[in-house]
This record gives structure tokens, sequence and C-alpha cells, in this order.
């Protein structure tokens, strides 16, 4: 009886080894893929993947090594593992919401929806994320206000981040201009505003005149910056173009009131 329980002792041993090398083996290859991959180590997206491949390993590890124990002790694996499989159904079923956003938050992930940091819009709500979960996302506006939405929930999304933004000013100027006086004023203000920053992808356009309203010719001007640097460069734009309008006396377009003395 010594014996037998002395050789069933020794096995467990050499299984609980055998699994927590293996588990050291895998978590190690795991890293050394997605650290890779990664530029830095807070990179989000390789860690976060990093985590949850390393976390499901484990388990699996975890749970072999466990049947394997029990196997060596005499228990009907068998008989466990089928219990374990209805039980198994049973939560699945009470948590299939929570799977869908474990699933949900694998697919933004593996296919680069979007990351931390990054504007986007889901639904009617635009912000910038600041939260990238497994189970849920949550997303800053502006104004300060944090919107939790359940990975699951996600079907569609906007990313501001990704690609460059077109930038439009467009500036009434009075009638009382001509349009050399006009396009040369613009093309100064918009050499002093390229100036300022250093992410437009192309060079300022000037388009041409948009409109004629009753009180103004509307010029449109055009160009390619940054993502989200969009509201920025049309801030120092107007700047620009209303310093340059007064230092060369043009009229900008405003509404008038014309009082007659009877």
């Amino acid at each position: 009886m010594e014996k037998i329980l002395t050789k069933e002792v020794i096995t467990t041993i050499c299984i609980i080894l055998a699994a927590l090398l293996f588990y050291i083996a895998i978590k190690q290859l795991i890293s050394r893929v997605f650290l890779k991959k990664a530029k830095y180590h807070s990179n989000k997206k390789a860690l976060t993947l990093l985590t949850i491949l390393t976390n499901v390993a484990k388990y699996i590890i975890l749970a072999i090594a466990l049947l394997m124990i029990l196997a060596t002790w005499g228990v009907d694996t068998k008989a466990l593992v089928a219990s374990l499989g209805v039980a198994g159904a049973v939560a699945g079923l009470a948590m299939q919401d929570m799977i869908k956003d474990f699933i949900g938050g694998a697919d933004i992930l593996t296919e680069d929806q979007f990351k931390v940091g990054d504007n986007i819009q889901v639904g009617n709500f635009r912000g910038n994320v600041i939260s990238l979960g497994m189970k849920t996302t949550k997303i800053r506006a502006y104004t300060g206000e944090v919107k939790i939405i359940a990975n699951r929930n996600i079907s569609e999304v906007i990313n501001y981040s990704v690609m460059s933004a077109i930038c439009v000013v467009d500036v009434g100027l009075s009638y009382d201009n001509t349009v050399e006086q006009a396009e040369k004023v613009l093309q100064t203000a918009i050499d002093n505003a390229s100036k300022k920053v250093n992410y437009l992808k192309k060079p300022v356009t000037i388009l041409g005149i948009e409109e004629l309203t009753n009180d103004s010719v509307v010029y449109r001007v055009e160009a390619e910056v940054g993502a989200m640097k969009n509201f920025e460069f049309n801030r120092i734009l107007l700047k620009e173009i209303l310093k340059e309008a007064e230092a060369n006396n043009l009229t900008l377009s405003y509404n008038k009131v014309d009082v007659h003395n009877v």
C-alpha cells in the first residue's frame, strides 16, 4: 500500500512540475511573439493580447494537469468531464452576454479597429477612447462625459484618428475688394499659418470662389492635415486671415443695416 501511495505521490509531483515547466515555456514563447510586434512595452494592444493568451494557456494547462492527477488517484475522469461539460453548457447560457463581450473585445483588438487614445464615434456618441477592455470600452467626450459601452454592442465604429483630415475654411469677403486683393491676402495668411504647424500633408490650396451671396464673396480654402488637427488648423488660419485683412485694409463681410432719415 505504501508503495502504491508513493508511486501516486511521485506521479502527482511529476505532473505538477511538468505542467509548471510547460506553462513557463508557453508564456515565454507568447511573450516573445507579441513583444516583438510592439515597439514599446506600453503598446496596449500587444500587452492586452499577451495577457489574454497567457491566461488562456494557464487555465488549459491547469485543467489538463488536474485531470491527469485525478486519473492517477483512480478517479473516473470521463464521468467528471461529462458532468463538467453539462455544467459548462449551463454556465455558457447564463453568461452568453459576457462571452459576447469577450468575443467583441477580441475582435476589436485583433482587427485593430481602434486603440486607447483614438477619437471614435459609436452611434451618436463621439470622444476619445480612455479604456479598452475585454468586456467594456470607455469613451470620453470633449465636454467630459464618459460613456461605457459593452463590447458586444459596438458593431459600427467611425475612427477619426486613422487617416489624415481635410480642413475646409470658407471666408466671406466684401464686394468692395478685388479678386486679386482677396487672393493675395488669403495666400499671405495661408503662408503664415503653414509656418506655425508641422502636420500639413500637402500645401494649402485656395480653391477659389465658392459662393456669391447678397453681401459677400465666399472664398474656399482647403488643407489636408494630420488626424484630428483640422479644428486646430481652422482656428489658426482664421486668425491669420483676420490679421492680414486688418493689415491690408481688406473688408470682411458682415451684416449691414442702412438707416434712412425721413
